[in-house]
């Protein structure tokens, strides 16, 4: 086997590991994002901010995010539904990160949504949250 070839299959058998780790932490951080919602329609703040990355908490003071989830869910109410939009995967020095974002229907309001997700071990940490709805400021 010539050296292109043995250089061609490794990059493809390196490519294919690479999706079949995105697909799955793509899943787990899909459930992370049902897990926040779960929370939020219960209105356990703290929790979510507990299980947050701790680069979140630092820009976050846990006040400042217990106000603001606490009217995200006075305004916008329980969530009814939440498809998926798009994702995005980053590989960096610090770990890996999953962007995704979500069209949301909530209770009393649609909204936009982007998480971004922190691979801690097999888990993901809430690392950014992101939310645009016309009902949090007409409401």
């Amino acid at each position: 086997m010539s050296k292109n070839h043995l250089l061609a299959s490794l990059l493809l058998a390196l490519s294919s590991l690479a999706g079949c780790s995105t697909t799955k932490d793509l899943g787990a951080a899909s459930a992370a994002v049902t897990r926040f919602h779960e929370q939020l329609d219960k209105a356990d703040f703290s929790a979510i901010y507990t299980e947050a990355d701790q680069r979140f908490r630092d820009s976050s003071p846990q006040p400042e995010f217990l106000t603001f989830m606490n009217a995200v869910h006075a305004k916008l109410g329980k969530v009814t539904d939440a498809t998926r939009q798009g994702f995005f995967v980053n590989f960096t020095t610090s770990g890996k990160r999953v962007r995704l974002t979500y069209a949301t229907k909530f209770a009393a309001g649609d909204a936009q949504e982007e998480f971004v997700w922190a691979k801690n071990g097999n888990d993901f940490a809430l690392l950014g949250y992101h939310i645009n709805s016309m009902a949090l400021v007409t409401k």
